[in-house]
């Protein structure tokens, strides 16, 4: 019972949009208008301060689900339910209209609570990625990608080598599995999105 609960209390958790928060109620104009409610978004419509604090929001969220999950789970399968439902709720929040972000901050606040050591060494490789992108102006030839998704992708390649090193393929090897492909799906639509947006 209380494994189903942890799982619909991550979904209500995710749900709980910073970026729409801030943008909308404090900052008056809805981020969504423009842009995703993640943190780069929010960055690319406001400021970095601004952005940084919505990032970070997404982050504790993730640490703080994948938290109670350590400390009452009964099952491996709820890291991998609690996971799928906080981003479902991060991406399509129950209480602003299922209009949300992408999942990245989320899913990095996640693993940070499960392998603090090795999502630090992911980060920084997905951050390195994102900036050789941004510094080569790959997005003139890669148009299916922006920077974050990009860097996203080296981050969770990493984090998948060093975990499978380390634990049986179920539960932690398969959660990156999953996360992957959430994350994948959400950038795909997202993009799919803004070109049908543009036309």
């Amino acid at each position: 019972m209380i494994d189903i609960l942890i799982v619909i209390l991550s979904y209500f958790i995710g749900s709980l949009s910073s970026g729409v928060i801030i943008t909308k109620y404090i900052k008056k104009r809805d981020i969504r208008e423009k842009d995703n409610p993640g943190g780069s978004g929010v960055i690319r419509q406001f400021d970095f301060g601004t952005g940084a604090i919505v990032g970070l929001l997404d982050i504790l969220k993730g640490s703080f689900i994948a938290f109670v999950t350590i400390k009452y789970s009964n099952f491996d399968l709820t890291f991998i339910l609690s996971y799928v439902a906080l981003v479902l709720g991060n991406n399509y929040p129950i209480y602003f209209e299922f209009r949300g972000g992408q999942g990245v901050g989320a899913t990095i606040g996640f693993f940070l609570t499960l392998f603090p050591i090795e999502t630090i060494c992911s980060f920084l490789i997905g951050a390195f990625f994102s900036l050789m992108y941004h510094i080569i102006k790959l997005n003139r030839y890669i148009k299916f990608m922006g920077l974050v998704p990009f860097g996203t992708v080296f981050g969770i390649l990493t984090i998948f080598i060093l975990i499978i090193r380390k634990y049986p393929f179920y539960p932690f090897p398969l959660l990156i599995i999953v996360a992957a492909f959430m994350l994948s799906f959400r950038g795909l639509q997202v993009l799919f999105y803004r070109k049908k947006k543009d036309l």
